[in-house]
């Protein structure tokens, strides 16, 4: 029994041993600047609103310039009204909107041979079905950004997921107020 406590004691001795003698001096508390602090700006962005059945530009607050935080904006402004400008999508809520690679194979983006952009994919939920002025408000303003290609709409409903198609912006030309021009 005694041999095994000596042993024992020995074992953790050694271990002790080991930690503390790493190779590392200890140093006291050395001051590297101040501490990093995340800065919380915001950023202007266009959304299409509707002026008389027609799409119009409007400048909006986002989180970011980000396109999902420039659609949710869109969302969020259509709720309220002013400005002479409406919207179709005030009864609708966006789910969630996400970028994805568009183009062949889906391959590089800087392969002149192979050129891809981006796809948002929105997803809406609301009321009845979302209408042609609704998504070309969600279509334009997310096409804005230059680098989507194509916006891909889907609402949920009650009986599941419904595809509303891929769109670009000039679907929608014929839906533009006097003096509005469009992204493609």
């Amino acid at each position: 029994m005694r041999v095994r406590r000596r042993i024992a004691a020995a074992a953790l001795g050694a271990l002790l041993a080991g930690t503390a003698a790493c190779g590392v001096d200890p140093t006291g508390v050395v001051d590297a600047g101040p501490a990093p602090v995340i800065s919380a700006k915001g950023a202007i962005a266009n959304v299409y609103l509707l002026r008389d059945g027609r799409l119009a530009a409007k400048q909006v607050s986002t989180a970011s310039n980000a396109a999902e935080d420039v659609i949710r904006a869109l969302f969020e402004v259509s709720k309220r009204s002013g400005d002479g400008l409406g919207s179709a999508l005030s009864s609708f809520t966006v789910e969630q909107s996400v970028l994805g690679r568009y183009g062949v194979d889906s391959g590089v983006r800087n392969d002149p041979e192979n050129p891809v952009g981006l796809r948002l994919h929105v997803i809406v939920n609301g009321p009845g079905r979302l209408g042609r002025t609704a998504m070309a408000q969600i279509t334009c303003t997310a096409r804005l950004r230059e680098e989507i290609w194509a916006v891909k709409i889907t609402q949920t409903t009650p009986k599941g997921p419904l595809a509303l198609g891929e769109h670009t912006c000039r679907e929608y030309h014929d839906l533009a107020a006097p003096g509005v021009n469009l992204p493609p």
